[in-house]
């Protein structure tokens, strides 16, 4: 199988993760879960931004050591089909990146982080084995499209080369950069913005979308 674009970005929460956030996977495991489904409800209503919500959230993980976050990270819901994707994609000559507003120490934790072959997301330093508590890199919804633009700039690839897969608001500046945008799964916000919109159980129906005509 063979696909049009060489490259192809993917969102996280909501578009590959399904049911939940990262945050929201950390926060059960450490017992804050209320606190942080309430910034995720003040973000959603616009009441917070990602900058605000990232260190409030910050204050809430200081102190927890790898040890401690490892596990809860390994059993996060996948969408359907995942892996399959992944893999027809990389055997097709794609090479897929992935940029999210979430943590990148817990992306990097991930399953199916190897299939990436760069990630890019908010920072936070270790300090003494434990999370510092301090964003010491923010990642905004237009660094979504400025970390691609990097990527592709570097490597001598056109945007009109990349596809973009992703759920929310957090997508716009990227799906209207890039080739090819597909809402996945996707609120109002990125069903508007996108070239295709589809809703599915298994991520092996964006493939057709992609496939070279």
């Amino acid at each position: 199988m063979t696909f049009r674009h060489p490259v192809i970005v993917f969102d996280l929460d909501g578009t590959l993760i399904r049911g939940t956030t990262l945050s929201l996977v950390l926060a059960e495991a450490l017992g804050h879960r209320p606190v942080v489904e309430e910034l995720e409800h003040l973000y959603d209503d616009h009441r917070i931004d990602n900058h605000e919500f990232a260190v409030r959230e910050a204050g809430l993980l200081r102190g927890v050591t790898p040890e401690r976050y490892r596990a809860p990270l390994a059993g996060v819901p996948w969408i359907a089909g995942v892996k399959e994707t992944l893999s027809a994609l990389t055997e097709g000559g794609c090479t897929l990146l992935l940029t999210t507003l979430a943590w990148q120490f817990a992306v990097e934790e991930l399953e199916h982080r190897p299939w990436f072959t760069a990630v890019a997301g908010a920072g936070m330093d270790l300090v003494d084995g434990a999370l510092s508590g301090r964003v010491d890199r923010h990642f905004h919804e237009e660094d979504k499209r400025a970390f691609t633009e990097e990527w592709c700039r570097t490597r001598g690839i056109p945007l009109a080369e990349v596809a973009a897969i992703g759920d929310s608001r957090t997508d716009l500046p990227l799906f209207g950069a890039v080739g090819t945008s597909i809402a996945l799964n996707a609120g109002a916000e990125a069903r508007a913005a996108a070239d295709h919109v589809l809703d599915t159980d298994d991520l092996r129906d964006v493939l057709p979308l992609l496939r070279a005509r």
